[in-house]
């Protein structure tokens, strides 16, 4: 097994490869629970390449048509007040989310600094092999939520196979199969015994690495797209 490794962020700052997801539910009730935390955490990313409106203890302000409202206040200007906040020092590093080659693109035609990490959905099912060679020749780091893919992942055969080699859950198969991949995860757990066993993780042989990344079917399950739109944007906006 190994210890909780880190990354070292284009800022020269260290930052633990393992972390822990903060999704804040759907209630009204769990999200009030959740606020200040969640609040405190996307200080240092922009969630989204795209703007909502803001409306007062609503985090999900819908138009008529069940669409999430966006305006079309430009991320680049959100990046530069980051940029700002980088600058004085208050924040080690800021970063991205959900943001693709496409945006990326479009962020780093304007940015005086280049992210140091990129949140987004990346799992067996969906290992995103571009994004991630992209961010990693820029020297932006990358974090998987939706790390394990959910149960429709952790129960597919080989995961289950490589479960019993390794003696191991088939999360934690899982999670060392990102790392192995120099994948940053924020596995979200309330549970102490499952916190625990997100930090204690196999080394896979490199042979199984490859015979997980090859289930890839480049498919979202945590963000799916309906009627090619995803948050108010199309996915040729989005870039997927």
């Amino acid at each position: 097994m190994s210890s909780v490794p880190s990354f070292k962020l284009n800022t020269g700052a260290d930052a633990p490869a393992i972390g822990c997801g903060c999704w804040a539910g759907f209630t009204k009730e769990e999200q009030d629970a959740a606020k200040d935390w969640i609040l405190m955490a996307i200080k240092y990313l922009i969630h989204w390449p795209l703007t909502l409106v803001y409306e007062d203890d609503n985090f999900f302000p819908m138009g008529p048509d069940g669409v999430l409202k966006t305006t079309d206040y430009p991320f680049t200007k959100t990046w530069a007040a980051l940029e700002k906040l980088h600058e004085s020092g208050k924040a080690k590093a800021i970063g991205v989310s959900n943001f693709s080659v496409k945006t990326l693109e479009e962020l780093l035609k304007t940015a005086k600094i280049v992210p140091a990490d990129n949140q987004v959905e990346l799992h067996p099912y969906l290992i995103q092999e571009d994004l991630v060679n992209y961010c990693k020749e820029r020297g932006i780091t990358v974090t998987a939520y939706a790390s394990t893919g959910y149960k429709v992942v952790r129960e597919n055969p080989l995961i289950v196979e490589l479960a019993e080699k390794y003696k191991v859950t088939s999360t934690q198969v899982i999670l060392a199969w990102h790392i192995a991949r120099g994948i940053a995860v924020v596995p979200g757990s309330k549970n102490p015994e499952h916190q625990k066993e997100n930090i204690n993780l196999p080394t896979l042989e490199a042979e199984d690495v490859k015979r997980i990344s090859a289930l890839n079917r480049n498919e979202r399950l945590s963000n799916k797209p309906v009627n090619g739109m995803m948050h108010g944007c199309t996915v040729e906006q989005l870039g997927w």
